[in-house]
């Protein structure tokens, strides 16, 4: 049985990762003042830039249940059996919508919310297609893609509340605290869902948090691989990056900037630091 991996844009993916397992992307949709694109079809960079100097905070929307269905209904016209792979529900709607499509489509269709995001969701993403691609069959590949979302861990490190606030992420009250005392905020992803893992004031309290995520990280285990996803000017990617490759020089790093989706969740000067680790 040919087994075929379908995931959305808001994953951390390079495009020669993409290529080489054959990974199906269906595409968000972001944009400003209800202009809505394909959020894959616009450079990060420029992205980044516009809601940098625009009024209005960008808005997303999920994909269209007939697009799912569409491709579901190519990709198993053949006989293959379809592994759909989505951002957690808790930051969009998609993976619903994946659903909803699977049981419209005409074949065998498996939806699974990573219950991540960015590179965190491409770990068992990639896993699904290495697998998938060596001739895996479907069971061997769900159970290691379990074993891979409770070994990966997604810290969220935000410069500013203001878009969690206005996509209903966190209560209106908290950003305008944030925004008077110069509060910083590092957020889990835990189940899917943002949990609150420290926070204080200015950037240095960024430093010490990802520091001791680090430290506890080595100290248990073995980061096998990483990734650090950003929003607007690269440096802010480059004292996580040398922190990473100190404390965990084995581990396969991906530092890129992040999709106009998550973008659009997070806001400027956030990043992540997003790792799969064994004991």
């Amino acid at each position: 049985m040919t087994i075929k991996i379908v995931t959305d844009s808001s994953v951390q993916l390079t495009p020669a990762e993409i290529k080489q397992y054959e990974i199906h992307i269906v595409s968000l949709m972001v944009g400003f003042d209800g202009n809505l694109v394909a959020d894959d079809t616009i450079s990060r960079a420029d992205f980044d830039r516009k809601m940098a100097t625009s009024d209005l905070l960008p808005t997303t929307s999920q994909p269209a249940i007939g697009s799912f269905v569409d491709l579901y209904d190519h990709l198993t016209a053949d006989g293959s059996t379809v592994l759909s792979l989505h951002l957690t529900e808790t930051l969009s709607g998609t993976v619903n919508a994946a659903r909803q499509a699977a049981q419209l489509a005409k074949g065998h269709v498996i939806v699974i919310d990573t219950k991540s995001a960015d590179r965190g969701m491409a770990f068992q993403v990639l896993t699904a297609a290495r697998m998938a691609h060596a001739g895996a069959d479907l069971d061997a590949i769900i159970a290691k893609i379990d074993v891979i979302r409770a070994q990966t861990h997604v810290y969220l490190f935000v410069d500013t509340l203001d878009n969690l606030v206005k996509g209903g992420r966190v209560p209106k009250i908290a950003g305008m605290v944030t925004n008077l005392i110069k509060l910083k905020f590092v957020f889990e992803i835990v189940d899917g869902k943002l949990k609150l893992y420290t926070r204080g004031r200015g950037k240095k309290a960024l430093i010490k948090a990802q520091a001791q995520i680090l430290n506890d990280l080595a100290d248990v285990t073995r980061v096998e691989a990483a990734g650090i996803s950003y929003v607007g000017d690269d440096e802010v990617a480059k004292a996580p990056q040398a922190l990473v490759e100190e404390v965990a020089p084995q581990a396969d790093l991906l530092v890129e900037r992040t999709s106009p989706i998550i973008a659009t969740h997070t806001g400027l000067g956030a990043y992540a630091l997003m790792f799969y680790v064994v004991d």
